[in-house]
């Protein structure tokens, strides 16, 4: 399944939990995969009816506890709370992916270090919630691929931890670098650090056409009063063809100087970054110089950090750059029971006819861990 939003007037934590709550998830078993998180006992959440102008939708409000305490928190801090939870493997990639990104901008913005950066309002209980809230939702409704709309801007100032700051905050700006955004007469703050954070976090991709089959769809409501509707629309499909059609870029380039150790943890950057795959080849330069060709498959809007990346952590002095149409089958991912435990099983389909499926490895391999036995025997079972 895939994943549309319609950013009509803005995007948050909030509302980015309240848009996928009505989605169709069973939310008493959200609840109940929130509250294995270690701050569990410092916050409720409340899910309620709201409207924006004419239209309805929903409203999620994370309401902390009677005397629970105020922690500034690092990323350190917050990694530890997602990889002690029970949330799914998946989910928990996908929290500690928002939450980077989140601290890079930061660290970005104030000249400091990833780990010195005190999260102020994403360290907040609140924004922890909503980000990783929202890792588990997308894991919940199984899904593959986010798109997303233009990203409506608003202007002016708000303050802050460090005083008085213009709108877009720093960070959320370092956040849309590659995304198309559009720049309102709106003075207030339509698109939080949060919001963008998730967005790049999950690599959500701009397209100009889409074709669907739109399978239900839902509204989030914000906290402002705009001249527009502060909502946030999400729209759950499948693609109505029998590929998904979509350009990427290759980029690539020649490395004769680097050790196998060094090439391995740039293949692992570049993932980190976002790089959909990455693989090495070996060539032959001049000189009959032994080298190997990287190259790197990206999404259009992630190109230029993907670019970066390769730069920094390779000896490379130029990339290659080359636009390519990919058609990929559809997928989904279903939940398998078997005597060991729950794996998830990713199903490809030619239009609706399932040709091919696979368990997680990433599932096996947990559940190998667990009971004490190899990933080849339970693949073999």
């Amino acid at each position: 399944m895939n994943l549309y939003l319609d950013i009509v007037g803005g995007i948050s934590g909030d509302m980015m939990l309240s848009s996928l709550l009505g989605l169709g998830v069973n939310y008493d078993r959200f609840i109940e995969v929130m509250s294995t998180l270690s701050i569990s006992d410092e916050f409720e959440i409340s899910l309620s009816q709201a409207s924006k102008g004419a239209i309805g939708g929903n409203k999620v409000d994370v309401i902390l506890k009677e005397n629970s305490p105020f922690v500034h928190r690092n990323l350190s801090d917050i990694i530890n709370i997602i990889d002690n939870s029970e949330i799914s493997s998946r989910a928990k990639y996908m929290a500690r992916k928002i939450f980077t990104v989140l601290a890079e901008a930061e660290a970005t913005v104030h000249l400091a270090k990833v780990e010195d950066v005190h999260f102020h309002e994403v360290g907040a209980v609140d924004s922890i919630v909503d980000i990783i809230g929202t890792a588990v939702l997308i894991d919940m409704l199984d899904i593959e691929a986010i798109y997303c709309s233009e990203i409506p801007l608003g202007s002016g100032f708000t303050w802050s931890q460090h005083g008085k700051i213009p709108l877009p905050a720093p960070a959320t700006l370092n956040l849309l670098e590659d995304m198309k955004v559009r720049l309102t007469n709106l003075q207030a703050e339509t698109v939080t650090p949060t919001g963008a954070a998730i967005l790049k976090g999950l690599n959500a991709k701009q397209v100009s056409n889409l074709s669907m089959k739109i399978m239900k769809t839902s509204i989030g409501c914000g906290t402002k009063n705009f001249d527009i509707p502060n909502i946030l629309r999400a729209i759950l499909f499948q693609p109505n063809d029998y590929y998904i059609r979509e350009k990427l870029a290759v980029l690539s380039c020649n490395l004769d100087d680097m050790t196998g150790e060094l090439m391995g943890n740039a293949m692992e950057e570049l993932f980190d970054a976002g790089a959909l795959d990455v693989w090495f080849s070996p060539i032959m330069m001049k000189k009959s110089r032994p080298a190997y060709k990287l190259e790197v498959l990206t999404t259009m809007h992630q190109k230029e950090a993907i670019s970066k990346v390769i730069f920094e952590q390779t000896t490379t002095l130029g990339i290659r750059e080359q636009i390519i149409d990919r058609k990929s089958l559809k997928r989904k991912m279903r939940y398998h029971k078997t005597e060991l435990g729950s794996i998830r099983i990713k199903e490809a389909y030619l239009g609706d006819k399932k040709i091919n499926q696979k368990p997680e490895f990433e599932d096996l391999k947990a559940l190998a861990k667990k009971k004490g036995v190899t990933v080849r025997s339970l693949n073999i079972k």
